[in-house]
């Protein structure tokens, strides 16, 4: 999948909020300690929160948890899965671009595109990742979030995606 570089702003209030947490949480640093991050302070928005866990060498990630919109909308809970051919095929790399490249840059991450997790290419959605460490700033988790896209925002072109300015409202 082409992504192409925008200066789009995330379309959900929902993932600004959890922006808005993060970046809270960094102050001046890279990024938040996974240690800091409380799923209280954003309880309401859990519905639409993925925590993926990241391993290294080899870089790897796993479902820590999906909120309940997520698996609705996929249609399946895969909480302790890998994220790997075994779930999405030959949809692996696009699923897996937005983790590496926030785990790789150990910077926030968000895009707008066709769902990639489910059969549902007319779905649009806006996704975010945001890096948490350990106390070494190795990145441990990932805190992302998934929310359709507002029906005002500008969409891609199938097969196609917008890599969004996170920091912009």
């Amino acid at each position: 999948m082409d992504r192409l570089e925008t200066d789009l702003p995330i379309s959900s209030e929902i993932l600004m909020e959890i922006r808005d947490y993060w970046v809270d949480l960094k102050q001046n640093r890279l990024m938040p300690l996974k240690q800091e991050f409380n799923p209280a302070a954003i309880v309401r928005h859990l519905p639409y929160v993925v925590l993926v866990d990241v391993f290294q060498d080899p870089l790897q990630f796993r479902y820590r948890l999906l909120g309940t919109k997520i698996t609705e909308l996929a249609g399946r809970n895969v909480t302790g899965k890998w994220l790997d051919e075994e779930l999405y095929g030959d949809r692996t790399d696009d699923m897996l671009w937005m983790f590496r490249s926030c785990a790789s840059s150990k910077r926030p991450v968000a895009v707008r595109e066709q769902v990639q997790f489910v059969d549902k290419s007319w779905v649009n959605v806006d996704v975010v990742a945001f890096p948490l460490s350990d106390a070494d700033g190795n990145i441990t988790v990932i805190l992302s979030a998934v929310d359709l896209t507002h029906v005002n925002a500008k969409l891609p072109l199938s097969g196609t995606g917008f890599i969004l300015n996170w920091q912009t409202t």
